[in-house]
């Protein structure tokens, strides 16, 4: 206890620039903005650094909240995404896309195909969705997940 004390006047001076930068709103605007971005810090860091064991608790809270709009249909599951898109929610529309993108994979196939990679059409749109999640380009995200839409033949609506 007397070293933290002790080092408290060398920790605060580290802690200000970066309380100051978020009040400022340069990084985050409020807490739950902080709070979603969560789940794709988590697989930032995964991906950083794959040896370390990864820290899910953000993904399973937007693995929770997914759960619960029961989407079943990849289609619907796109919509899902570009929906928590625009409402700037990266976590769980990386969940959507998720889902979406597994629900497409499962397929019936000829034997002779079932060890081919499925890259075009919406899968490939799906990935790309995902990887601009990972980069922070929700805008980049938003297009793929319009595109994949089309590609199943199912128009994205746009908000009234």
């Amino acid at each position: 206890m007397i070293r933290l004390i002790a080092l408290a006047p060398l920790l605060v001076p580290m802690l200000l620039p970066t309380a100051a930068s978020a009040h400022r709103g340069e990084r985050f605007e409020t807490i739950a903005q902080l709070a979603q971005n969560d789940s794709i810090r988590e697989l930032q860091r995964l991906q950083a650094n794959p040896d370390q064991p990864p820290g899910v608790a953000a993904q399973r809270r937007d693995a929770a909240e997914v759960d619960a709009a029961s989407l079943d249909d990849a289609a619907g599951q796109l919509q899902g995404a570009l929906t928590a898109l625009r409402a700037g929610r990266p976590g769980p529309a990386n969940e959507f896309l998720e889902r979406a993108e597994s629900r497409l994979l499962t397929r019936s196939t000829a034997p002779a195909r079932a060890g081919e990679a499925v890259s075009g059409g919406p899968i490939g749109r799906i990935a790309a969705a995902r990887a601009a999640l990972l980069r922070n380009d929700r805008a980049g995200a938003q297009r793929e997940v319009e595109a994949a839409l089309v590609a199943i033949d199912r128009p994205s609506r746009r908000p009234r």
